[in-house]
């Protein structure tokens, strides 16, 4: 009994061993399975971060850039708004000169029509004066011709005549 007993228990401690064996095997075949998976999800986690890095450092460059193009944008803007004060101040300048050369033109028009007129009233003078003056010849003529009394009144009549025409115009 003894014997069989020691037999049982070799069994017991044989059966152990073989247990403990593959379960040593197992857990070797699992721990290199996961050190393997361990090895792979750390490699695919440095190209992951490598790229996340190159990626931060590109939306960091973006970002400055963006920096810099806002700066831009609010210089320009800055410039627009002036150069568009200036041009409401250009633009209310031209109205109001265009609005002094439509005054000039119409002062102008009506200076040319005045002109027109006094042009035309000098010239009606030039001949009256001209016909006043062959008046004025014919008297003094009619004068040292010693002419009768009543041509000379005739001459200075017609003299008188000419004269308020002058002043008429």
């Amino acid at each position: 009994m003894e014997r069989d007993v020691n037999i049982r228990l070799i069994y017991i401690i044989l059966i152990l061993l073989l247990a403990l064996g593959g379960t040593t095997i197992l857990y070797q075949l699992r721990y290199d399975n996961m050190r393997n998976s361990y090895e792979q999800t750390f490699s695919e986690y440095n190209k992951t971060f490598a790229n996340m890095s190159s990626n931060q450092n590109s939306l960091y460059s973006n970002i400055s850039d963006l920096n810099v193009s806002l700066e831009r944008e609010n210089v320009l803007a800055s410039k627009l708004e002036t150069k568009t004060k200036e041009l409401e101040t250009v633009n209310g300048e031209l109205a109001r000169v265009q609005q002094q050369l439509f005054e000039n033109e119409g002062k102008y028009d009506a200076m040319a029509l005045n002109y027109s007129y006094a042009n035309e009233i000098l010239n009606r003078h030039i001949d009256i004066i001209g016909k006043m003056q062959a008046k004025i010849d014919r008297l003094r003529t009619d004068v040292e011709n010693n002419a009768s009394g009543d041509v000379l009144l005739n001459d200075i009549e017609a003299l008188q005549t000419e004269l308020n025409n002058l002043k008429s115009y």
